[in-house]
């Protein structure tokens, strides 16, 4: 059985690797404009409530998800 502590793990490194790839946009060059866009604005902020959750979620401990 998976625990908070696990889930709270597995959201955070999903939604790094989500952050990663909204950077990795811009190195990249893909798109037509430079800069950090504004759809990369809102993944950045869904991407910074998901660290927040996975953090609430270890910090709940080992009991059953």
């Amino acid at each position: 059985m998976i625990t908070k502590r696990q889930l709270g793990i597995i959201v955070i490194v999903l939604t790094l690797i989500g952050i990663a790839g909204l950077v990795g946009v811009d190195v990249v060059g893909a798109g037509e404009w430079g800069g950090f866009g504004p759809l990369q604005q809102i993944g950045a902020g869904v991407g910074g409530a998901g660290i927040l959750a996975g953090v609430i979620l270890i910090l709940r401990g080992n009991r059953p998800a």
